[in-house]
């Protein structure tokens, strides 16, 4: 048992973090109360499990009348102004992330990934880093695999690559990565954090408990990172896509480590400026640990494209369609357009308070835009008078739109910068969305009549 055992322990939010959450403080001796606003299918079938192995779970909502706990352990979609999280602050009862309790509970090391943008993609590298060095690793954390379940499978001489969101990291106490790499910090969940301040407050805590045996990984050519990471008591490690003198740089078409080559960037999977960033990330974060450069090499030379990212759906007369459905804040938008050319933009969805009139930096390449979800009016008014724009209602339509838009040799790229819960339930579905309508589109003709 652990500092857990007999503890009173309230969770809040019954989602796959909080239902991982539940079944291992019941493992380890807590008293658990498990709190849940919705009341699907899913979650009674959660709340059913959890009840048969000794917990007491609310469903439809949170009453907590009376509050008593020693610990509360919030799920990473409940923001600090909640009404149950005010309750809770009340009466003064901690209140900790989900990967806060699992740093507890494991020896290994935590090798932990945030940032707006390239986060998945970077968390997954490592881990295929770490293990091709013969390391015992598994990615976890808000790439899917929840942190506190993923170490009950992983020994302590084994290393965690860890996505960590501003969420979770936003409830953190003594969470401590051996390795921290804050990859670029742009607008996004203004909604949840109420503003870039507080937002960029809670990825910077991703250094906060490192001492200067750790590594901080940063991005050089974010001068928000750079800011950020100036106080980061872990020695620093530097990436660039553009300076040279970083630690891990690209210099003469190859990705480079303390100026000597590692592996040919036309060699990369993961193609574009993100791509690249993602991969020099993953690459010092691997080699500062102390992965070999010949594991990093083959790691990078493997690695493929995850879904929804820059994923090349389909060539239909000449255009080339893309999903990058995971583009959800206009700073991956960006990024999404550095190399193509003549593009047709599918944006837009649920904004989560984030500015959108960044997105007209996009232009060129892109020469025309189709408006989708609950942004569609500030979509088309941001580029309203710079390039030809359509609104649609069905990602059929957007994608019919588009092709009808596009030019040969062009591209149409489904790029949102925003949210997809408008429609769908996660930017996956809306890719998949996409990748249908261009599947129709193409056993079609790419345009009536054609």
């Amino acid at each position: 048992m652990t500092e857990l055992a007999g503890r009173k322990v309230v969770v809040v939010g019954l989602a796959a973090s909080g239902f991982a959450a539940a079944k291992v403080l019941l493992e380890e001796g807590a008293e658990v109360t498990v709190t849940e606003s919705s009341s699907t299918p899913e979650v009674e079938e959660r709340a059913g499990t959890l009840r048969s192995v000794g917990a007491m779970v609310e469903t439809g909502g949170h009453t907590l009348d009376p509050i008593e706990a020693d610990l509360a352990v919030v799920s990473p979609g409940i923001p600090p102004t909640a009404e149950v999280i005010r309750k809770l602050d009340e009466v003064g009862i901690p209140v900790v992330s989900e990967v806060e309790v699992a740093s507890w509970l494991t020896d290994s090391d935590l090798l932990a990934v945030t940032g707006t943008n390239g986060k998945t993609t970077t968390t997954s590298l490592l881990a295929s880093m770490l293990e091709k060095g013969g390391i015992a690793s598994v990615a976890a954390g808000n790439i899917g695999l929840p942190l506190i379940e993923a170490i009950r499978n992983v020994p302590a001489d084994g290393a965690i690559a860890v996505e960590v969101s501003s969420f979770q990291l936003a409830f953190i106490d003594r969470f401590h990565a051996r390795v921290a790499v804050l990859l670029n910090v742009a607008e996004d969940h203004m909604d949840w954090h109420g503003g870039l301040g507080p937002y960029a407050a809670a990825k910077a805590r991703i250094f906060e408990n490192q001492s200067n045996d750790d590594a901080a990984v940063i991005n050089l050519d974010d001068p928000i990172v750079m800011g950020l990471a100036a106080s980061a008591p872990g020695r620093q490690v530097t990436f660039s896509s553009t300076a040279t003198d970083p630690n891990a740089s690209i210099r003469d078409g190859f990705l480079s480590w303390q100026g000597d080559p590692v592996v040919a960037v036309a060699d990369l999977q993961l193609k574009g400026r993100a791509g690249w960033e993602d991969s020099l990330a993953a690459m010092a974060a691997a080699l500062s640990y102390g992965i070999e450069i010949a594991a990093v090499r083959d790691a990078l030379l493997d690695f493929r494209p995850l879904g929804h990212r820059m994923q090349r759906i389909e060539t239909i007369d000449g255009v080339t369609f893309i999903d990058d459905s995971k583009a959800t804040n206009p700073h991956a938008t960006l990024a999404a357009v550095a190399g193509l050319r003549d593009v047709i933009l599918i944006a837009g969805g649920r904004s989560k308070g984030i500015d959108l009139s960044a997105l007209t930096s996009t232009v060129p390449p892109v020469i025309g835009v189709v408006a989708i979800g609950e942004a569609t009016e500030e979509v088309l008014s941001v580029f309203d008078d710079i390039v030809p724009v359509a609104a649609a209602a069905t990602m059929d339509e957007a994608v019919k739109l588009a092709s009808d838009m596009s030019v040969p040799g062009g591209s149409v790229l489904l790029s949102p910068g925003c949210a997809s819960l408008d429609m769908y339930s996660s930017y996956a579905e809306r890719g998949e969305a996409f990748a249908r309508a261009v599947t129709d589109l193409g056993g079609k003709g790419r345009r009536d009549g054609d």
